[in-house]
C-alpha cells in the first residue's frame, strides 16, 4: 500500500482544520465580556483604581461592529427618589468599533456616553492578550489633574 495518498489526505484535513479555527481579532472579540480588573497606570509608576475595589463592568461587541460598555462601582449609594438622576461615578458609552488586525488594536468610536466629553471621540486600546476566555486591553494615555495615565483592563468572556 502506497502511503503518499494517505499523507496527502492527512495534510489536506490538517490544513482545513487550521484554517477553520483561525479567527480574526474582530471575530474573537464578538460576544459579552465581564470586567475582572480595571486600573490606571501613571507615568510615575503609581497604579490606582479610581472606582474602588468593587467595580463591575460589562462590554459587548456584536458581529456588525457595534459595542456597548458599562462600568459601575457596586458600593454606590442608593438614589433618593428620582430614578432619572444617576448617583455616583459610572462610565457608560456605546457606538461602533473597529479592529486593526496588524496593529492588534481596538478602537471605540463613541456615539453617546454618560461622560459627555467622550461623545464623538474615538478611544484606542492595544489588545495585549486575547484567548477564548480572557481579553486584556491597554488604553491610550489620558491626561488628568493627577497626571497622565493609561487605563489597563482585563475582561472575562461570558459563556
Amino acid at each position: 500500500m502506497n502511503a503518499k495518498p494517505w499523507i496527502m489526505v492527512l495534510f489536506i484535513m490538517a490544513t482545513s482544520i487550521a484554517t477553520a479555527s483561525a479567527q480574526t481579532l474582530k471575530e474573537q472579540l464578538v460576544g459579552t465580556w465581564i470586567l475582572i480588573s480595571n486600573s490606571e497606570e501613571y507615568q510615575d509608576g503609581r497604579r490606582e483604581n479610581p472606582f474602588g475595589p468593587n467595580l463591575k463592568g460589562q462590554q459587548t461587541f456584536d458581529p456588525t461592529g457595534r459595542f456597548s460598555v458599562l462600568l459601575i462601582p457596586s458600593d454606590r449609594p442608593k438614589a433618593g427618589g428620582n430614578s432619572r438622576n444617576p448617583v455616583g461615578p459610572a462610565v457608560g458609552h456605546f457606538g461602533t468599533y473597529s479592529v486593526d488586525e496588524a496593529g492588534k488594536s481596538l478602537t471605540h468610536h463613541i456615539e453617546s456616553s454618560l461622560f459627555p466629553n467622550f461623545e464623538g471621540a474615538s478611544r484606542k486600546y492595544s489588545i495585549t492578550s486575547i484567548s477564548a476566555d480572557v481579553l486584556k486591553l491597554r488604553g491610550a494615555p489620558i491626561p488628568s489633574p493627577q497626571g497622565t495615565f493609561v487605563p489597563v483592563q482585563e475582561w472575562k468572556r461570558v459563556k
